[in-house]
């Protein structure tokens, strides 16, 4: 039997762009996957639809998987022969416990490999606008735990080199023990006045930063009910973040959109809207069911062909080189219902009429089973595959709905609509309520009709999806 492996992967700070390329290949060829609660959920849709997600969430006082579970369930499906990367928020070494797990797999004779991550310790104030090193401010930085596994909890360093010896700090997960914190180094050396940053959520939308001092930042923090995960950075560099903040500027930051899919085909605005600073799920996922059927022998018999999916083309010209068929079979009048559809056959030859059949036609009907018109004894039908909804996808939605990030929605058809409302049916969701604090934008009126029909507050309409446009949209809605 084929020997497994383990990857101890990071997965970055939060940004879901901030993993590596070996991570997400990791990733990519997985056969189990366990994750933890900071790993943007985003991230696992980079997964094999097959692949085996196991969630190991840890909360303060809370964990999902206790630490011991972990690695047995490593080893077990290691033992297997399968492939596992142990998902982990940040950089596996930086507080990641990566230790103790490639401890336990070396004594179980597992072969493993950590591949590094970005941490948020250094990713976070550069979020933030602010270096954690400067040529003028800081040659040196630390890295430090927030919190310990002692009796109380309170992170135990070497207060006096840190306060004197090290420029910049960066405490992870400290906001519990923030008054310990600023209490010591004020204690040992450090200046009141020294600036303090606390970033929460870093690099995601939801980051927000809280400025100050030593003397003043657990104050502020508690005033701001500031919570974790979050990193405090102190030192000098923290001044700079006046002068040097990005990320909050960016014009859709703190927007999380859902584009609501109606077919397999890459979208073309959600690029756009992360490079403008917004998080974006595009769901659910679909994948292609090939129903395989045979072409009819007779195609030559038909006045034409009609293609209702551009998905379909290359599924019907596939069945024809297998059923040993040319061209030289296909009637002379061949029609598409889109201009997707009639780009797709001009690949293959074939320049098509985008105009309507002749009712008199004896036609074959070509396309998906959810575009084809219904199903009629009068007409022939060639049914190239059907559309099932990924239910991996639909975890990963679940995960952000139920922890509310989404705050806008756009439909870009009315399809999408229908849509949207079957997944938050399956999800448990009252739509209408769920949407009422959303932004909802459609593209076309009919698409508004639709969600208007089906008790939705529609924001804006768009008379095109084009991702300009939708960025104008969002002018106004900056927070």
């Amino acid at each position: 039997m084929k020997e497994g492996k383990v990857y101890l992967v990071g997965a970055g700070p939060g940004d879901a762009g901030l993993i590596t390329i070996k991570g997400e290949e990791c990733l990519k060829n997985a056969d189990v996957i366990l994750y933890d609660r900071l790993v943007n959920p985003l991230l696992l849709e980079k997964a094999k639809e097959n692949a085996d997600r196991i969630y190991c969430g840890k909360l303060p006082d809370r964990h999902h998987l206790r630490q011991d579970a972990i690695q047995q369930i490593m080893v077990e499906k290691a033992k297997e022969g399968l492939d596992v990367v142990r998902l982990k928020g940040g950089d596996p070494g930086i507080f990641g416990r990566s230790g103790e797990e490639a401890a336990a797999l070396k004594e179980a004779g597992i072969v493993y490999e950590v591949v590094p991550g970005i941490t948020s310790g250094i990713a976070a104030p550069l979020y933030a606008g602010v270096p954690v090193t400067h040529r003028d401010f800081s040659g040196s930085f630390a890295a430090v735990t927030g919190h310990s596994n002692s009796e109380n909890g309170q992170p135990s360093p070497n207060w006096k080199a840190l306060a004197k010896a090290v420029d910049t700090i960066a405490f992870y997960m400290g906001v519990k023990n923030l008054p310990v914190i600023t209490e010591k180094l004020i204690y040992f050396g450090k200046p009141e006045n020294t600036p303090v940053l606390i970033i929460e959520w870093g690099t995601t939308e939801r980051q927000r930063v809280v400025e100050g001092t030593l003397a003043n930042i657990s104050e502020k923090a508690k005033m701001e009910q500031v919570q974790n995960p979050a990193i405090t950075l102190v030192g000098e560099v923290a001044a700079l973040r006046e002068n040097l903040s990005w990320f909050e500027d960016k014009v859709l930051h703190g927007r999380y959109v859902w584009i609501v899919k109606t077919s397999p085909q890459p979208g073309k605005i959600a690029k756009t809207l992360i490079d403008n600073g917004a998080e974006v799920l595009e769901a659910p996922r679909f994948i292609e069911e090939a129903f395989k059927t045979p072409i009819p022998d007779d195609l030559r018999h038909f006045d034409s062909l009609v293609f209702y999916s551009d998905d379909s083309v290359p599924l019907f010209f596939e069945t024809m080189r297998r059923q040993k068929l040319d061209i030289r079979h296909l009637p002379e009048k061949v029609y598409a219902r889109s201009k997707r559809t009639k780009k797709k056959l001009e690949q293959h030859g074939i320049f098509p009429l985008l105009e309507e059949t002749s009712a008199e036609d004896k036609s074959l009907l070509i396309g998906k089973k959810e575009d084809l018109p219904s199903i009629n004894d009068k007409k022939v039908y060639w049914i190239s595959h059907a559309l099932k909804v990924s239910p991996q996808t639909r975890k990963t939605t679940a995960r952000i709905v139920n922890d509310n990030l989404i705050n806008t929605i756009v439909l870009p058809c009315a399809r999408a609509v229908d849509t949207l409302l079957t997944e938050l049916d399956v999800l448990g969701v009252s739509a209408v309520e769920w949407v009422n604090n959303k932004t909802i934008i459609c593209y076309g009126p009919q698409t508004k009709e639709r969600a208007q029909a089906a008790g939705l507050n529609v924001y804006c309409t768009l008379a095109k999806p084009k991702s300009e446009e939708l960025l104008h949209s969002f002018s106004a809605l900056k927070r």
